[in-house]
């Protein structure tokens, strides 16, 4: 069986700079407005589980973020299917100026 692959998907300052520092995504409503048009979403539940985490199902791949004060800053991102899910991550972060980091390689996505 294949490893499920873990990326971080995060917001740079400058999008165009890879050592800029990474700044917000959104609020809650806005981070979810911004996944609601590539078909993921929360089960339909609540989304949020016992350690203040919630979870995104889409095409292939789940995304789970921890919001700080009602903001995302950061989410961790784990691919089930990758030719699935890779053609959605790259529509999602150039539709929100987002990037997607590999956490076992550090190579930047986006």
């Amino acid at each position: 069986m294949a490893k499920r692959r873990h990326l971080a998907l995060i917001k740079l300052e400058d999008p165009d700079d890879r050592m800029s520092p990474m700044v917000p995504m959104g609020t809650c409503a806005e981070y979810e407005a911004g996944l609601a048009a590539f078909n993921t979403a929360t089960d339909g539940g609540s989304g949020k589980s016992v350690t203040g985490s919630t979870t995104f199902y889409g095409p292939g791949l789940v995304i789970e973020i921890i919001p700080m004060d009602g903001i995302v800053r950061q989410a961790l991102v784990y691919c089930q299917n990758e030719d699935f899910a890779f053609p959605i991550l790259f529509r999602i972060c150039r539709a929100n100026g987002w990037k997607l980091q590999d956490m076992d390689s550090g190579q930047m996505f986006g």
